[in-house]
Protein backbone atom coordinates (compact mmCIF):
# COMPACT_ATOMS: atom_id res chain seq x y z
CA UNK A 1 0.00 0.00 0.00
CA UNK A 2 1.31 3.24 -0.88
CA UNK A 3 1.43 6.09 1.79
CA UNK A 4 0.32 10.02 1.37
CA UNK A 5 3.81 10.37 1.09
CA UNK A 6 4.38 8.16 -1.88
CA UNK A 7 1.67 9.93 -3.88
CA UNK A 8 2.73 13.81 -2.90
CA UNK A 9 5.75 12.20 -4.83
CA UNK A 10 4.45 10.77 -7.36
CA UNK A 11 2.09 13.74 -8.09
CA UNK A 12 5.23 16.31 -8.06
CA UNK A 13 7.15 14.05 -10.55
CA UNK A 14 4.27 13.93 -12.53
CA UNK A 15 3.57 17.71 -12.82
CA UNK A 16 7.78 17.95 -13.21
CA UNK A 17 7.57 15.86 -16.31
CA UNK A 18 4.75 17.99 -17.38
CA UNK A 19 6.62 21.34 -16.53
CA UNK A 20 9.72 19.74 -18.89
CA UNK A 21 7.11 19.23 -21.39
CA UNK A 22 5.20 22.87 -21.45
CA UNK A 23 9.34 24.32 -22.00
CA UNK A 24 9.83 21.95 -24.96
CA UNK A 25 6.64 22.71 -26.83
CA UNK A 26 6.47 26.59 -25.95
CA UNK A 27 9.42 27.68 -26.88
CA UNK A 28 9.10 26.52 -30.74
CA UNK A 29 11.50 23.96 -30.68
CA UNK A 30 9.52 21.00 -30.93
CA UNK A 31 6.48 20.28 -32.86
CA UNK A 32 3.56 17.83 -32.09
CA UNK A 33 2.48 16.66 -35.78
CA UNK A 34 -0.21 13.54 -36.36
CA UNK A 35 -0.18 11.45 -39.09
CA UNK A 36 -3.33 10.40 -40.99
CA UNK A 37 -4.03 7.37 -42.84
CA UNK A 38 -3.94 9.12 -45.97
CA UNK A 39 -0.40 9.75 -45.48
CA UNK A 40 -1.18 14.14 -44.19
CA UNK A 41 0.02 15.31 -41.04
CA UNK A 42 -1.94 17.78 -38.46
CA UNK A 43 0.24 20.06 -36.59
CA UNK A 44 -1.12 19.42 -32.59
CA UNK A 45 1.47 21.13 -31.12
CA UNK A 46 -1.25 24.04 -29.67
CA UNK A 47 -2.96 20.90 -28.31
CA UNK A 48 -0.39 18.81 -26.45
CA UNK A 49 0.58 21.97 -25.13
CA UNK A 50 -2.76 23.10 -23.81
CA UNK A 51 -2.93 19.46 -22.21
CA UNK A 52 0.33 19.65 -20.20
CA UNK A 53 -0.53 23.06 -18.32
CA UNK A 54 -3.67 21.40 -17.91
CA UNK A 55 -1.70 18.65 -16.43
CA UNK A 56 0.63 21.00 -14.43
CA UNK A 57 -2.78 23.22 -12.90
CA UNK A 58 -3.71 19.87 -11.78
CA UNK A 59 -0.92 18.28 -10.36
CA UNK A 60 -0.45 21.06 -8.59
CA UNK A 61 -3.63 21.80 -6.94
CA UNK A 62 -3.54 17.75 -5.56
CA UNK A 63 -0.28 18.04 -3.97
CA UNK A 64 -1.68 21.26 -2.19
CA UNK A 65 -4.66 19.19 -1.27
CA UNK A 66 -2.43 16.52 -0.20
CA UNK A 67 -0.10 18.70 1.69
CA UNK A 68 -2.37 19.88 4.16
Amino acid sequence: MKTLDDLIEWANEQREESLQQVDLFSNGGVKAQLVMPDGTTQDITAGVLSHQKANVDAFTSLVSALER
